[in-house]
């Protein structure tokens, strides 16, 4: 069994595309909200039969290779290197005359990987960094679990052991582990200077950059690593990787804002927790919690910077149609009442939130705003929040029921705040945008089907395996792919038991019959009894063979006029001769 055949074997479809997004049973296969475009109900069909996952909205999707180069941005080597090392196979070295120079991301990540083994064995030598993280309260084991580690107080320290240890210093420079203040300038400086390091690796817990907090006097308390090949920030939360599979479970995801805030919770027992790695909240951000969550609870710092973060991530994650609620510690955030509090910090974070717009409500009654002025502003606010909301069911609930408290409370027209919200909502109200550079979502349009009558037909007989036989009914199709599986369908001839694999097609046009199977499944096509099953495929063959030759007689009947007008007679008749020679065939099949 070659490479790629075991890895299928052994890393199932659906086993990867849950790593992604909450899988949820629809007969013999699953759904999912598809990670590919704007989805608002599950588009995504994986097959564990067929090996396949695909969005027919969008046209995205495939067998595992397919689907995690898409998803993860990655070319076939790359996915195959990946999911190898997923499955537990082990692929074949190449002989050295013959391997290729490996590939700038994968030094890139090297690089990193080094760097990271030189920060843990610096922080184990430093007393210093050792003294501060106790003063934290990180225990050993927490150190070890996020390898976190210490930069050397010096301008070259990390760079000159990088160099020896076989890295150029165009890769160094790559990874984002070296500056260059002056391009005139040759020296080279370390990025990571005296500053306690947090490793932040991507959804798939590989290593992508790093997060510095400085012990000494700098003017930047936390520095991150540059973006580059391997890190873009506002696709990153820091703590993903290991809280995805608790926010799956619990069906939430807890954000807070820094990396010694992720650290505390996990000391008290909650794992779902994630923060923004070096940037605001992104709409990146909350498809990815989107893929695991259907609620986000925001525990910020209490500041002006933290009410406006909060509410900002409040506006993006519910116009991705998530839940947002709120947590208010009586602390500035949980790193700092995890040091005194442990165990109340443990009981605020399980007990939950309170739905975010009641929170920012109760503050706004609290604040009594008197003057008229301060009492639109408050409106205004509200109605803000309220249309923002993607579910148009909670939106109606939350703006009757503030409508009625603003009416009770401050004498408040409630017929003209509910217009108001109405009217925010019509003129196309957004969630604030984040500055910071996303990677594209498809948005789905309107576009041509993505298989041909001649193709549906023929997966009819993917379906229906037993009722080959009725093929010679359907003129071979033309396109390339439709007349490669009608090829490869006629030469089984009376075989029986056959399945796709064993058609003599290429692993592009093998994939691609998986996924036409799949649609016709999709549709209840292998819902219909034997003979209701041979009524319709002759019913399609015949309109196949009526849409196929309609179309060549057009094209033959273009290619005419213009031979004609040109006065070549030679090609005009040729011409003539194949289009009652198509009429022909039209009259055959009895169209």
């Amino acid at each position: 069994m070659d490479s790629v055949s075991e890895i299928k074997a052994r890393l199932p479809i659906e086993q990867l595309v849950g790593q992604y997004a909450q899988l949820q049973k629809k007969g013999r296969n699953l759904v999912c909200l598809c990670p590919f475009h704007q989805d608002s109900h599950p588009s995504l069909l994986v097959s564990p039969d067929k090996g396949i996952a695909y969005c027919f909205a969008c046209q995205s999707g495939g067998d595992i290779f397919s689907f995690y180069q898409k998803i993860e941005g990655v070319d076939f080597p790359q996915a195959l290197r990946d999911l190898a090392e997923k499955a537990g196979v082990t692929l074949e070295e190449r002989p050295a005359a013959d391997a290729p120079k490996k590939g700038e991301k994968e030094r890139a990540r090297e690089c990193l990987q080094a760097s990271l083994k030189f920060f843990q064995a610096q922080l184990a030598a430093n007393n210093v960094a050792q003294e501060y993280l106790k003063k934290r309260a990180v225990p050993a084991e927490q150190i070890e679990e996020f390898q976190l580690g210490y930069a050397p107080d010096s301008f070259s320290a990390t760079y000159e052991h990088l160099l020896k240890s076989g890295f150029s210093r165009k890769e160094i420079l790559s990874a984002g582990m070296a500056v260059q203040r002056d391009l005139q300038e040759e020296r080279m400086y370390d990025r990571f200077r005296h500053r306690l390091i947090f490793p932040i690796h991507d959804t798939q817990g590989q290593l992508v950059a790093f997060g510095g907090r400085t012990l000494g006097d700098d003017d930047a308390k936390y520095l991150n690593s540059n973006e580059g090949i391997l890190y873009h920030k506002a696709n990153v939360l820091f703590g993903f990787h290991q809280a995805k599979d608790t926010m799956r479970d619990k069906k939430s995801a807890l954000v807070v804002e820094g990396y010694f805030d992720v650290l505390a919770c996990h000391r008290v027992g909650v794992k779902n927790v994630v923060a923004a790695s070096g940037t605001a909240f992104t709409e990146q951000h909350a498809k990815l919690l989107k893929r695991y969550c259907e609620t986000v609870v925001l525990c910020l710092d209490q500041d002006r910077a933290g009410q406006d973060a909060a509410e900002r991530a409040y506006h993006i994650l519910t116009h991705e149609d998530l839940f947002v609620e709120s947590i208010v510690l009586p602390t500035k955030d949980p790193a700092e009442m995890a040091e005194s509090e442990p165990q109340a910090l443990q009981e605020i974070l399980q007990a939950g939130g309170m739905p975010y717009i009641d929170y920012v409500f109760e503050q706004m009654k609290v604040q009594n705003p008197q003057s008229a002025m301060e009492r639109k502003k408050m409106t205004d606010m509200l109605i803000s929040l309220l249309a923002s909301m993607g579910n148009l069911l909670m939106r109606t609930e939350y703006t009757a029921k503030i409508a009625q408290e603003l009416k009770l409370r401050f004498g408040m027209a409630e017929e003209a705040f509910r217009m108001s919200v109405d009217e925010s909502v019509r003129s196309g109200s957004k969630p604030q945008r984040s500055p910071e550079r996303t990677a594209p979502v498809t948005a789905v349009s309107p576009s041509a089907e993505i298989f041909s009558t001649s193709d549906i037909t023929l997966g009819m007989f993917l379906i229906y395996p037993s009722l080959v036989s009725l093929l010679s009914e359907l003129v071979r199709p033309e396109e390339e792919f439709g007349a490669a599986l009608h090829t490869a369908l006629s030469a089984l001839g009376d075989r029986r038991g056959w399945t796709i694999a064993d058609l003599e097609l290429s692993e592009e046009f093998v994939q691609r019959a998986g996924i036409l199977a799949l649609y016709c499944e999709h549709h209840g096509f292998n819902d219909w009894s034997e003979s209701m099953a041979v009524r319709e495929i002759r019913k399609n063959c015949k309109q196949a063979n009526h849409d196929m030759l309609k179309k060549k007689a057009y094209d033959i009947t273009r290619k005419l006029l213009v031979a004609r007008a040109a006065g070549q007679t030679v090609e005009e008749a040729e011409l003539s001769v194949q289009y009652q020679q198509v009429l022909g065939l039209m009259q055959k099949a009895g169209q």
